[in-house]
């Protein structure tokens, strides 16, 4: 048979032969033996996602690896080598209104360039403990519309001022860490600021594209669990099938309306999915088992805004 276009579908279901039923306890070293190796194979985040969640050992490290690829699809010239977290919510959630931590102008520099220092707290932190680079919603004040402006600052973990406090007691993917982040006085230049306007060009579309990328990684995941186990063809093309439509979706424009009407339906299909595969998890190692009816919740988290969005988007063609 001539291959053709799905390039990403060609090579796991190549791989597939050759998988191995490893395990890495600590995500570091999966991290840099597995997922840094495999992915680099692929430029498009929605691939990297899906290679990411084929290679990993567990539903964390596929969660980890659609987290690490979303923030690639949102901000291109993060290096690929590097964790990322990205920090917004607050105590009073990731809304614009909500976010106080604030950047205040100070000074410019000698060579012109505008200074400015960060204060303000951050909370579920993704790889807070991994992360090497910091993406945080900052408040630059109310505007004349009377709206919360918001910028994103790209920050290194190490710059003065900068503490993370680890989270602990959560109740899934424990594997991969969560925490506060805390911003004393950390002075950045003008040139730390990521262009565009935060809320709309990155808190707003991240949700999406984060739900896409995770999405492709868990099926990949899946897809790897039902090749380790034997599980039926039809249910792995299944798995392919709802894996190629996410891949379409997340190489779109995550404000589109029919994105989100689309992916409404998919999630949908992914949740039968779950629910049809429960019998064959009946002879998976009982470990992996556990694993993954502890973690496969995190698919539901934000379900509530999920839902929001895709009323938003009904509307937009039935108003």
């Amino acid at each position: 048979m001539r291959k053709r276009h799905l390039t990403i579908i060609d090579w796991i279901l190549t791989q597939a032969k050759f998988i191995e039923d490893s395990s890495f306890p600590h995500f570091s070293d999966w991290r840099r033996e597995v997922y840094f190796q495999k992915s680099k194979l692929w430029s498009d985040p929605a691939d990297i996602a899906i290679a990411g969640g084929f290679f990993a050992d567990r539903v964390s490290y596929a969660f980890a690896a659609g987290y690490h690829s979303s923030l690639h699809r949102l901000v291109p010239s993060l290096p690929f080598d590097t964790i990322t977290a990205f920090c917004v919510t607050e105590e009073g959630g990731g809304h614009p209104r909500a976010i106080k931590t604030k950047m205040e102008s100070v000074k410019s520099n000698e060579n012109g360039l505008s200074l400015f220092r960060l204060n303000g707290t951050k909370k579920f932190i993704t790889c807070a403990s991994e992360a090497e680079l910091l993406v945080v919603a900052v408040s630059t004040g109310v505007g004349a519309d009377g709206k919360n402006h918001i910028r994103m600052v790209l920050l290194n973990r190490g710059m003065q001022g900068i503490t993370v406090i680890p989270m602990k007691d959560l109740h899934f993917v424990p594997e991969i860490s969560h925490g506060i982040l805390r911003l004393e006085d950390v002075e950045v230049m003008e040139t730390d600021l990521l262009p565009g306007d935060g809320y709309t060009e990155y808190i707003k579309p991240f949700r999406t594209i984060e739900d896409l990328h995770v999405s492709a990684a868990i099926l990949g995941y899946l897809f790897r669990i039902a090749c380790l186990y034997d599980w039926p063809r039809e249910v792995k093309e299944k798995i392919l099938c709802l894996m190629v439509t996410v891949r379409t979706l997340a190489v779109s424009d995550p404000d589109a309306p029919e994105v989100h009407i689309a992916f409404g339906g998919v999630f949908s299909q992914i949740s039968n999915l779950l629910q049809a595969v429960a019998p064959f998890w009946e002879n998976v190692e009982i470990e992996i088992r556990k694993a993954w009816d502890r973690d496969k919740e995190l698919l539901n988290v934000a379900g509530s805004a999920r839902k929001r969005r895709l009323q938003t988007a009904w509307s937009f063609y039935e108003d």
